[in-house]
């Protein structure tokens, strides 16, 4: 199971860093509203999974509902499309797996570095059914994006890449939580 927990570990961890790409190569300063939540996202879920656990899961699953609406917030509305909503909701959604999967205070089988007690928190089927409609979404953006722009087109292809990213991501973010 450790092995499984590992790979699942590098994979939400890959899938996140690829998302964060797609918004960086618009620029790092220009764009900072939409890469830098997602960064944050990325070092929580390093930090919760394999990491040290320096900052207690709660308080990541309030940073995370805190900046969630950055991406849509701080961009003007004529700016604004389907990539910054699916960014806001991708991290409302690890914020509800985050917290949802906390270990209970009486739990004390749970790895001191890995915040996830397999769904012993409060409402983890809500939080794995946002989770899987995040994962729908992000798959009908991707197919749509490609779609409508065609293949070719660099800007759209990363803006689909980033989408399918979220959904490994948080995929296997409800592997690990199940």
């Amino acid at each position: 199971m450790n092995n499984m927990h590992t790979i699942l570990s590098m994979i939400m961890l890959a899938c996140c860093a690829l998302g964060i790409w797609s918004p960086m190569r618009e620029g790092l300063v220009r764009n900072l509203s939409q890469w830098g939540p997602m960064a944050l996202m990325l070092v929580a879920m390093a930090d919760t999974t394999v990491g040290p656990g320096i900052v207690p899961g709660v308080v990541w699953g309030l940073l995370l509902l805190l900046t969630s609406p950055l991406p849509l917030m701080l961009l003007p509305k004529d700016r604004r499309g389907g990539m910054e909503i699916h960014r806001s909701l991708s991290m409302v959604s690890m914020f509800a797996l985050l917290v949802t999967t906390l270990p209970s205070p009486s739990s004390s089988s749970v790895h001191p570095t890995h915040g996830h007690s397999g769904l012993g928190g409060a409402n983890p089927v809500l939080a794995v059914a946002l989770a899987a409609s995040v994962i729908a979404y992000s798959i009908f953006l991707a197919v749509r994006t490609l779609r409508r722009n065609g293949r070719g087109h660099r800007r759209h292809a990363s803006a689909s890449l980033e989408a399918i990213s979220s959904a490994g991501a948080l995929g296997a973010m409800v592997l690990m939580a199940v």
